[in-house]
């Protein structure tokens, strides 16, 4: 019996203590992360604008169709391994100088809002480098969601996704690039075998002489 209460109290305690954690984490979360490429900011601008092309080299991305915008820019779906779809509208796109902003909406199941995304392109002087910064508002309903995400993954998970697929498809293309070596088998020289005479011996032991 003080076995099965203590548990209660303790079971109690931490559900209390997920609730005020949570409590105090606002439903709208807001992380960025920001990474140097040795690429210009034409091609990575290029690359996160074309989404057509996203599941031949974005992380759980296997599928993205088009749809019908709410305004002058791109507008799509796209579907992870386990069936799930978000939709993705581009609210602002816009270039200043060396700097280049995409600014996505994030919406879910009934157009219900995630939150959104911040792409931001910095070209080097040279234009030989750049650097990204991604940034996403999002949108945790759910207490003990929140309090999850916080503690185990810092809420950077998405955005984490995001640079591994950069870097792995700038990879990729630098691989593929490299002259490819061929290396040729040397010739090797035929070997010279010793036959013995066939010519017969005479009794005297000089071979073919008569």
């Amino acid at each position: 019996m003080k076995r099965s209460i203590i548990i209660f109290i303790l079971l109690g305690s931490f559900i209390g203590g997920i609730f005020w954690y949570g409590s105090n984490i606002p439903e709208r979360s807001h992380t960025h992360v920001s990474q140097q490429f040795m690429r210009s900011g034409e091609d990575i601008s290029a690359l996160l604008s074309d989404y057509l092309l996203y599941p031949k080299w974005r992380e759980n991305v296997y599928a993205v169709k088009k749809i019908p915008s709410k305004n002058r820019h791109h507008a799509w779906t796209e579907t992870d391994e386990n069936g799930k779809t978000l939709s993705f509208q581009i609210l602002e796109f816009k270039q200043d100088g060396p700097v280049t902003e995409i600014i996505l909406d994030v919406t879910g199941k009934k157009q219900l809002s995630q939150g959104q995304l911040h792409f931001k392109i910095v070209s080097s002087e040279d234009n030989l480098s750049s650097q990204l910064t991604i940034s996403e508002d999002k949108l945790i309903p759910s207490m003990v969601f929140r309090v999850l995400t916080h503690l185990l993954t810092q809420g950077t998970q998405n955005i984490d996704a995001y640079f591994r697929s950069i870097n792995n498809k700038f990879t990729g293309d630098v691989q593929r690039k490299q002259p490819r070596v061929v290396r040729r088998a040397q010739a090797q020289k035929p070997s010279v075998i010793d036959t013995p005479s066939t010519a017969p011996e005479d009794n005297t032991g000089n071979s073919g002489q008569k």
